[in-house]
């Protein structure tokens, strides 16, 4: 059973009856992640048409739905790190280190969105690495939309507090629908997804 069809990573025929509860998981999570691909997507493609192909559009304030959006990225980080997580795990021997660097090297701007907005917001559970400016910009939505696509975490911010000046981490930017279209080559390529 092919589970990774870029790295080819596989679970032979023993290994897959003896993992049956866990690929469970893979088929309803995967639907779900579609799912949120789909809700967004619908809305991307309503929020700036753009009339001229030179045009360059950015949006980042009232657009339509934004709410909705902004949990879609919330949902699509947790579960899609769920996903990538149980493969790596599945295919690296049960090794959870190995499944969490899995994880790092296949989606890491969103592995990191979701350790420090999606999980639980860095400012309720601030580690060493993290900047004030980091902790306050955890709570803000930044989601923006950039030419075609809403994009997570697409502005830095920069705060002076008590004389000190700091700056948001900027290894953070993603997109759900990009991300969701570059996965489905590494996971889903027969599924139309």
């Amino acid at each position: 059973m092919m589970l990774d069809h870029i790295d080819k990573l596989e679970l032979s025929g023993d290994a897959a009856d003896k993992y049956g509860n866990e690929l469970r998981p893979l088929s309803y999570l995967s639907e779900g992640l579609y799912y949120l691909y789909k809700q967004v997507k619908g809305i991307e493609v309503t929020v700036a048409p753009k009339p001229n192909p030179k045009m360059r559009v950015s949006i980042f304030g009232n657009e339509p739905q934004k709410g909705l959006v902004v949990c879609a990225f919330h949902w699509y980080a947790v579960t899609i790190c769920n996903y990538v997580r149980l493969i790596g795990w599945l295919t690296h021997g049960e090794d959870k280190h190995q499944a969490t660097e899995y994880v790092k090297r296949v989606i890491p701007a969103v592995y990191l969105w979701r350790n420090k907005v999606a999980a639980h917001f860095s400012i309720t559970d601030p580690q060493k690495e993290d900047t004030p400016a980091d902790l306050a910009k955890s709570v803000m939505s930044l989601i923006s939309f950039d030419d075609d696509a809403y994009f997570a975490d697409s502005l830095t911010l920069s705060m002076r507090r008590k004389g000190t000046t700091s700056t948001s981490r900027q290894d953070m930017r993603w997109s759900l629908t990009h991300t969701h279209e570059n996965l489905s080559t590494r996971y889903w390529p027969d599924s139309g997804q």
